[in-house]
């Protein structure tokens, strides 16, 4: 009934039906299910490497002796529950970066397209709105994360894993859940905009949520924290779990019963103005006619190229206004990020610039001969930089390859586009082009800290074969932007598809790196022989299948 009170009125089942209707809850599951190969893929490079890193999780002595270590690492009980650890981390991970992401465009969105207004004048209350969005939003979340119950299910066949402290986990996931949706509905309910309910959501997650979830789940699994803090029986771990989580949901609900009371604080963002048939009238002080604003001048632009009018058009007419550097969150991100890979850049080279310097002199030169089985530390920085540069290079270059086609058919412009007279494969290449040349920089950088990081450890051969690694991998991933930009409908559902190329390009000169014996490196260096010519000839496949396809102009 209308009247009746209500928790969520009837505005969860419409929000639920929106989000099914917009293929998000099959896009989040796809994400989900990507995280957890990844997580399972290096789960087998860490568990193969005599050097595994989960006792940083469970609490394993790092002095332990190897045939310790190795004896009580082929045990299926520790297997099991290292296994179930790190998925149960993954799945937090993914809770706490794309439910405040979630949450908070529930309600800003509602301000942005101006519709806010037309809700609240409706019989369903304030209380009725945000509670229902954040279910719903909640609802969402934990679908896609209820994909991975049954991969995690079997690990239970290896033992060592109580039931019990599977379902702590997830209560502590379902509680991380809720605080989160509850943080983003609240920073949308008190923010303006979009934008600023954003920023405003992930600096609130990272003070009341940050790293405390994944540490009392460590804890949970027996892990010893600082100062040789553990939980020993099972009781302790059972109510750390299920308490941090009942402290979650609590704080979460305080924050919903704020956000019913600011829902109506800020109005809806209309952006700009609605255009009228009569001007404004005068508000103010006129401003004289002398002195008014200065008109900005578009820039000029360059004669047409008649050769490729489609890579000028790219290069020209589609960036005629430049953005500021800073105007995103994202660009503040990246800007960080490329900071700290020039600084790590830096470090490095001067560290190999110094011990080639110090070589020079013949008491050195005898003393690093005499410790010849260290390795040099600024191959470490360069690899890492590069790593950083390759992100930097393929997240920016995926968002415009996957829209060079697909926001052409979203516009309705592409049929329009094929009827010319240009071959497709001149238009798909030069849109392609385009866009690789404006982030060309980090590409290049990467291509060459990865090189000299490999060369620096592994002589001049490994690290040429690194950087035609490193290359074929680039080339790889935009065949595969296109390919999806062609197939796809929506830019969106093309990037969500190419963010697995882009995954595993990034991650190759990780697991070299990491597989590498550094006192024999031939094995590495046929491995990445193929891998470079693999990748160049996968990237030369995919790339003729797009050609073919948008020629055939599906």
């Amino acid at each position: 009934m209308p009247n009746s009170p209500s928790l969520f009125g009837s505005l969860v089942w419409w929000e639920l039906v929106r989000l099914a209707r917009r293929r998000q809850a099959s896009r989040g599951r796809v994400l989900f299910l990507y995280l957890l190969l990844l997580t399972i893929i290096l789960f087998a490079v860490w568990w193969s490497s005599p050097g595994s890193p989960i006792h940083l999780f469970c609490g394993t002595p790092e002095n332990l002796s190897l045939g310790t270590a190795v004896e009580d690492r082929r045990s299926a009980a520790y297997f099991a529950e290292s296994l179930a650890l790190i998925l149960l981390e993954a799945q937090l991970l993914f809770v706490a970066i794309l439910t405040p992401l979630y949450a908070a465009t529930a309600v800003s969105e509602e301000k942005d397209r101006q519709t806010l207004s037309l809700l609240l004048t409706t019989e369903l209350t304030d209380r009725e709105i945000v509670w229902s969005k954040t279910f719903a939003r909640v609802v969402f979340v934990l679908s896609a994360v209820a994909a991975g119950i049954p991969v995690l299910m079997l690990v239970l066949l290896f033992g060592g894993v109580s039931f019990e402290l599977i379902a702590s986990g997830y209560a502590l996931i379902i509680g991380t859940t809720i605080l989160s949706a509850s943080i983003g509905v609240s920073a949308a309910c008190r923010c303006p905009d979009t934008r600023t309910a954003l920023v405003r959501t992930y600096a609130h997650t990272a003070v009341l949520i940050g790293g405390l979830p994944f540490v009392i789940l460590a804890y949970e699994f027996g892990g010893e924290g600082p100062y040789h803090l553990k939980l020993d029986t099972r009781a302790l771990r059972l109510g750390a779990g299920f308490g941090f989580a009942f402290i979650h949901v609590a704080i979460g609900l305080a924050l919903l019963v704020r956000a019913t009371n600011k829902l109506r604080t800020h109005e809806p963002t209309a952006g700009a103005a609605a255009p009228t048939a009569y001007p404004e009238p005068p508000r103010g002080r006129p401003t004289p006619v002398m002195v008014g604003p200065r008109l900005v001048e578009p820039r000029p632009l360059p004669p047409l190229d008649d050769a490729d009018p489609v890579l000028w058009k790219e290069r020209h007419v589609a960036h005629t206004m430049p953005l500021p550097i800073l105007d995103t969150p994202a660009r503040w991100l990246g800007g960080i990020m490329a900071i700290v890979a020039a600084v790590l850049f830096v470090v490095g080279a001067w560290q190999l610039l110094t011990r080639a310097v110090l070589g020079l002199n013949p008491d050195d030169a005898h003393q690093f001969t005499q410790q010849g089985l260290e390795r040099p530390a600024g191959g470490v920085w360069l690899m890492t930089a590069g790593v950083l540069a390759a992100g930097l290079y393929l997240l920016p270059l995926m968002v415009g390859i996957t829209g060079c086609v697909a926001g052409e058919r979203h516009r309705r412009t592409l049929e329009s586009l094929l009827m010319t007279l240009i071959p497709r494969r001149v238009i798909l290449w030069s849109k392609i082009r385009a866009h690789m040349e404006t982030w060309l920089v980090f590409g290049v950088g990467s291509v060459t800290a990865i090189g000299c990081g490999f060369g620096a450890e592994g002589g001049m051969q490994l690290g040429l074969v690194a950087m035609a690694a490193v290359a074929a991998g680039f080339w790889f991933a935009t065949a595969c932007g296109a390919l999806l930009s062609v197939r796809c409908h929506t830019p969106s559902r093309a990037f969500l598809l190419s963010v697995l190329p882009v995954i595993v390009v990034i991650a190759l000169p990780l697991l070299a790196w990491r597989l590498t014996y550094w006192y024999d490196f031939a094995t590495t260096t046929t491995a990445m022989t193929w891998a470079a010519a693999v990748l160049a000839l996968l990237g030369c496949v995919v790339w003729w299948r797009a050609v073919m396809e948008l020629g055939r102009g599906e």
